[in-house]
């Protein structure tokens, strides 16, 4: 081999080496950069604030797990979270991360609570919610403007599979003292964002939510029509004993 061709070949393993180096690097960051997307998007996404405890992923699988992945309740609420999503396993293509589509093969949620809360009017929280993410999707009317990364200018998302299961909600209305804990069927949902070859964050943002949240509102709405019936009839009771009392003394 000539001296040239050598010099060829060892700048060739040197550039490799580099290129391995700098994905190496770039693909380790994985957990902190979705940290720091789920914490500076979230927000623009739900109106309410969004905390992630931490996020693993492995360079070579793309296998990882988000962990104390939290969203806030609503302004007019209580400070309660409105979702605790403990642990979530999520499962990327990690040649993916690096193109214009983030490729999730899949996301599990597994033993999420979350808090339907009404108001004294009768408004509750996850709405609130669920009208904000729409509105970053582009069909809601809030007042807000997401940002660009979260309205679509960012990178897509497809998602093979995604499954919520195993969850719990909490049914709170302090006017009407109910509090109680009831439990939510699965939701399974796939080929997210693929038809389209990728969508924008609000967009599976909102694909997402809405069959959580519409299952979650319908049970504790019918807890909350029984609370109200209850309240009602209490008072009833109530006047009843008050005319009583007022023809015996």
């Amino acid at each position: 081999m000539s001296k040239t061709a050598s010099r060829i070949a060892i700048a060739g393993v040197a550039l490799v080496v580099v290129l391995a180096a700098g994905a190496a690097i770039f693909l380790g960051q994985l957990g902190r950069l979705i940290e720091e997307g789920v914490e500076q998007h979230g927000p623009g996404l739900t109106g309410t604030d969004v905390a992630l405890g931490s996020a693993s992923v492995s360079l070579f699988s793309g296998e990882g797990e988000l962990t104390n992945l939290r969203i806030g309740n609503p302004e007019g609420y209580s400070d309660d979270r409105a979702f605790d999503l403990g642990r979530v396993k999520i499962v990327i293509d990690p040649k993916s991360v690096a193109s214009d589509v983030i490729h999730i093969r899949q996301l599990v949620v597994d033993g999420p609570k979350l808090l339907a809360e009404f108001d004294p009017a009768g408004r509750n929280n996850l709405k609130a919610i669920m009208n904000h993410v729409k509105a970053a999707a582009g069909g809601g009317t809030s007042t807000s403007k997401p940002s660009a990364a979260d309205s679509g200018g960012g990178k897509k998302i497809i998602i093979d599979e995604f499954r919520f299961e195993n969850a719990e909600a909490r049914a709170l209305a302090p006017s009407l003292k109910l509090d109680k804990v009831l439990k939510l069927p699965p939701v399974v949902l796939k080929n997210l964002g693929a038809k389209q070859g990728g969508a924008a964050a609000a967009d599976i943002a909102n694909q997402v939510l809405k069959p959580i949240v519409d299952a979650t509102i319908s049970a504790a709405t019918r807890e909350y029509v029984k609370a109200q019936k209850d309240k009602l009839g209490d008072e009833a009771k109530d006047k009843a004993k008050e005319k009583l009392n007022k023809l015996f003394h």
